[in-house]
């Protein structure tokens, strides 16, 4: 089952929030792709665009923690690049997956990774920056 964009999951930055819009539907297509058989060249692309886009989106939500002067930039950013790090390690283990016996368990756990990887860090560690975006915001419109 696909994960779903739910409101809890908003930041309230029209950016970031469509930044996890899109990596929650890159991690969709990427378990679609490892479900599928024969879609390893769909599995390949969707993957190497979920590295490259993690990168952008990190880089778009550090800078805008230092505009929010986040006073846990340097934890989260050092999560970033932990999560960036071990996204490049799941990609060499799903690529490396062998069709057999226990491809398909290999396939449920790499997916589970995949997705607590991100709902994990939405949901724990991004929604801290949620109470900062409201008093910026609050601020603006005052």
């Amino acid at each position: 089952m696909p994960i779903l964009w739910r409101p809890q999951m908003s930041l309230g930055s029209d950016l970031i929030d469509a930044d996890h819009r899109y990596l929650i539907a890159l991690i969709n297509t990427v378990e679609l792709a490892l479900r599928t058989p024969g879609e390893r060249e769909a599995l390949v692309t969707a993957l190497e665009h979920l590295v490259f886009y993690t990168r952008d989106h990190f880089a778009r939500e550090e800078k805008l923690m230092l505009l929010l002067k986040y006073p846990a930039y340097e934890e989260h950013r050092r999560s970033h690049r932990r999560l960036a790090s071990e996204l490049v390690d799941l990609r060499g283990h799903i690529e490396a997956l062998e069709a057999g016996p226990t491809a398909a368990q290999d396939v449920d756990r790499l997916i589970g990774l995949l997705r607590s990887w991100l709902l994990d860090h939405v949901l724990k560690e991004d929604l801290l920056l949620k109470p900062m975006l409201s008093a910026q915001a609050e601020k603006a419109a005052g």
